[in-house]
Formats: C-alpha cells, sequence, structure tokens
C-alpha cells in the first residue's frame, strides 16, 4: 500500500499524542494524508512529518465536509485509511469521500466498516501508546519522532490558565499569584490566553497563532498549565512543564518524556470523571470539581522551585486519594 490517509483527532493534544504513530507510518508509507481541521495544520510546519500532505478542513464543517475538503481527499488518491478518533462518525465521513479500505479500533460498532481492526484495550495506557498499538493493524514496528535539539532558554515563565471547559482550569488568582512568586525569583512572566483576562500588570497574549506560541515555548524556561493542549505543545517544544490536572486522568493524557515535567493531581472516589459537570461530585463553593479546588498555590510553587533549581527529569504523578 503505498499512501495512506489517516484522519487526525479533532484535540490538538490527541494530535500531538499521534506523531510517534505519525513518524513510525511516514517510514514505512511513500505517501500519507493527514485530515485535519485548519486550526490545527500549522503543527505540521512547526513540527514536519515526512512524506506527508495535509488537507485541512474548515472546523465547523465536520463531519459534513465542504466540497472542496472532499476534492481534496480524492485528489490524494488514498490506497487505504486510518481513522484515529474512536466515532462511527469518522469512519463514515472517510467511506463518504471515497476512501477505502479503512483500519482503526472496532469502536461504536462500527467494524463492519473496517477491513482490519483492533479491539480497544480492556486497560489504561497513555494515548500516545494507545495510538501506536494500531501499528499492528500494518506489522509496522514503532519509531519515535525526532526530539527537538536542546536550546538556550531564556528566563522566561510562560502561564496558561485556560482549558477547554471551564471546571478543568485552575484558579485564574492562583495562576496571579504564582506569577508573583515567579517574578520575584527574576523571571519574566507572560499569561497566554485565547481571551481577554484581567492580570494586574503582567503581559498578556491573546489568540498567538500556532507558530509564533511555539517559538515563545521553545526559549522559556518554565511553562505552567492546565490538563490541555498547550501544555502538550509546550512538552513537543521542549520546555519544562507543569501540568494541572484535574477531572482527567494523567495515566491517559499525562506527560511524556519530551522535557522536564511534573503532573500535581489530586485522586478523588470519582476521580477520573466522565467530566458532566456537576452530576457524578459536588462543586465547591467557587463552582469547581474538589480535585481542582484543593491544589494550592504552595503546592505548586514547591513544584516550580524543584523544576527551575533541580532540574529533575519527568516522574509519573505521586497521587493521594482524597476523600
Amino acid at each position: 500500500m503505498p499512501s495512506l490517509f489517516v484522519k487526525l483527532p479533532n484535540w490538538m493534544g490527541d494530535i500531538l499524542f499521534a506523531y510517534d504513530l505519525l513518524f513510525s507510518l511516514s517510514c514505512h508509507f511513500d505517501r500519507i494524508g493527514l485530515c485535519t481541521s485548519i486550526q490545527h495544520s500549522d503543527l505540521f510546519s512547526i513540527f514536519p512529518v515526512p512524506n506527508a500532505e495535509v488537507i485541512a478542513y474548515p472546523a465547523e464543517s465536520w463531519p459534513h465536509w465542504d466540497p472542496e475538503t472532499i476534492q481534496k481527499i480524492e485528489h490524494f488518491q488514498a490506497d487505504g485509511g486510518l481513522v484515529l478518533p474512536n466515532s462511527i462518525g469518522s469512519a463514515l465521513a472517510l467511506r463518504w469521500a471515497g476512501v477505502s479500505p479503512l483500519y482503526g479500533y472496532d469502536y461504536e460498532h462500527r467494524g463492519f466498516l473496517l477491513r482490519k481492526s483492533l479491539k480497544p484495550p480492556t486497560h489504561r495506557m497513555h494515548q500516545s501508546e494507545y495510538f501506536l498499538e494500531l501499528l499492528k493493524l500494518f506489522d509496522i514496528a514503532p519509531a519515535r519522532y525526532p526530539a527537538l535539539p536542546n536550546c538556550k532558554r531564556e528566563s522566561l515563565a510562560i502561564l496558561h490558565p485556560g482549558a477547554s471547559k471551564k471546571e478543568r482550569a485552575w484558579h485564574l488568582d492562583r495562576f496571579v499569584e504564582i506569577g508573583r512568586k515567579l517574578k520575584e525569583e527574576g523571571l519574566a512572566v507572560m499569561f497566554v490566553s485565547g481571551e481577554e483576562l484581567h492580570l494586574n500588570g503582567f503581559s498578556l497574549t491573546i489568540k498567538p497563532s500556532l507558530g509564533e506560541f511555539a517559538e515563545l515555548l521553545k526559549r522559556c524556561a518554565l511553562f505552567i498549565g492546565n490538563d490541555s493542549g498547550p501544555l502538550h505543545l509546550a512538552q513537543q517544544c521542549g520546555a519544562p512543564v507543569i501540568g494541572i490536572y484535574g477531572p482527567g486522568d494523567p495515566s491517559i493524557t499525562g506527560l511524556r518524556s519530551l522535557s522536564t515535567g511534573r503532573v500535581i493531581y489530586h485522586s478523588f472516589p470519582c476521580s477520573p470523571c466522565r467530566q458532566r459537570f456537576f452530576v457524578e461530585c459536588e462543586p465547591s463553593s467557587n463552582q469547581k470539581p474538589f480535585c481542582i479546588e484543593t491544589i494550592t498555590v504552595e503546592e505548586v510553587w514547591k513544584m516550580v522551585k524543584t523544576i527551575l533549581k533541580d532540574g529533575i527529569e519527568y516522574r509519573p504523578p505521586e497521587t493521594e486519594l482524597r476523600t
């Protein structure tokens, strides 16, 4: 099969988790088509995949692609397609666009649409390893995407307080307090956000392009953010990171070994939850789940000092069951 069309996940973090898979495929196929939304397409300019062609579509058109996108897919002339999202709709969209045969996990009873499929794993594994399992469909050995070369980093800390859902985000005032402490340590502090924030004098960059954001991340001394795509982009750029996790599961979407980093995570009996706020848990008085509410400034600052002074290598999060 000289060419393979790959429907990528819809979230930036998941796309970055798929990079080892994509690199492994690129070492085997003459051409691979990478189908992603326009908002994420610049990732492949920042981190190129060999033998790859990006087919970008407007995010609002998914899963009903516009005629121009269908034409691009037909022009690629794929010999087969790999479906990374788990939905049956993703497989149907590729079939409607003329991509066949299809390969992927047998989720949502879509196995009849796939020539070869894998049963979903019954145990937890990191999302990057979950994607690498799909190489078994093609008898390909895994290969790691090349890491960026080490570069001199500036005394700059980047704080990203946003998340896909506000309940997943640590309190903004606590990020600001960490920013004040970083300033006292002599670091320049920049907040990056998708919206206007009231920060009492801190520098704020709103909606930078992926290229601009990556350039900042490649030279910063530290990134602090919630469980979100920018956290994983920072790691892909080699930045030392601290990830603040709440409702998510760091055993699945936690940090990789691409850079120094630590996860802060409080496990409760309901952790990880299905994020139907607040059905399975009670909110705090600040309308946050307690897995986020109970993470303190002091706890995060202790991790900051450890990374800045000791330069420790990443270790899996040490969690304590909370009641």
